[in-house]
């Protein structure tokens, strides 16, 4: 019956934001069609658009499904239902990262396709793509985090503000390192070291906030 359960709470969170979700993939969609204009202006600004949707969906996306339920206060409903608070936290935090992982999947393949099926654009590009996907998923996982251990909005925003604040000038040192700005131009893919260590990092760095987001929620006892 728990097990029931769960799965319906995921389930009702994915309903629930599924609009979200698609706005987001449709906004990266059309920042795609702008880059298909070829002149510099609207590769910018296609670029650019392309990982604000991302972005943005990391931002929005903990607050709506965490924070605005609490907020609407189900609690006496949630109390009521044949689930654990444990079963409860997880059920959320499945829900909460398991729709941003499928929506950021859909975006790192959709700007990989892009760019691959470009031959004026060169393939050196992806694996900055691929770390600077990556930290918007580090910035969702801070968030994320955030939103489910401290329940507080007014957490989340700070968590929302610090990244918002650091992506711009993480992602200047990324581009314009001289290891890797050179490769940039490459018709393949240049896998260097630092690129290698940059994306082991990230990976690590992911894992360990999830980490630490799993063993924060394991430990809670009651729904306040």
């Amino acid at each position: 019956m728990n097990r029931s359960v769960v799965q319906a709470l995921i389930l009702k969170d994915w309903r629930l934001q599924r609009l979200l979700v698609m706005l987001s993939l449709a906004a990266g969609g059309i920042a795609l069609a702008v880059l298909q204009v070829r002149c510099e202006m609207a590769f910018f600004l296609g670029s650019t658009w392309f990982f604000v949707s991302m972005i943005v969906l990391g931002c929005m996306l903990p607050i709506a499904n965490v924070i605005n339920e609490r907020k609407k206060q189900n609690l006496a409903f949630l109390m009521s239902l044949p689930v654990s608070v444990l079963q409860y936290a997880m059920a959320k935090m499945v829900s909460t990262i398991g729709m941003f992982l499928v929506s950021w999947a859909a975006f790192v393949v959709a700007g990989a396709t892009f760019i691959l099926s470009r031959p004026d654009i060169p393939n050196g590009i992806i694996p900055v793509m691929l770390i600077l996907a990556a930290l918007t998923l580090i910035g969702f996982c801070v968030v994320a985090g955030a939103a489910l251990v401290s329940e507080s909005e007014g957490c989340s925003i700070a968590a929302t503000i610090v990244c918002n604040s650091l992506y711009g000038v993480a992602s200047y040192f990324i581009i314009f390192n001289p290891a890797i700005h050179g490769d940039l131009k490459s018709p393949v893919p240049v896998w260097s070291p630092i690129v290698l260590t940059i994306l082991a990092w990230e990976i690590a760095a992911i894992a360990l906030i999830l980490g630490i987001t799993f063993y924060l929620q394991s430990r809670k006892r009651d729904f306040i």
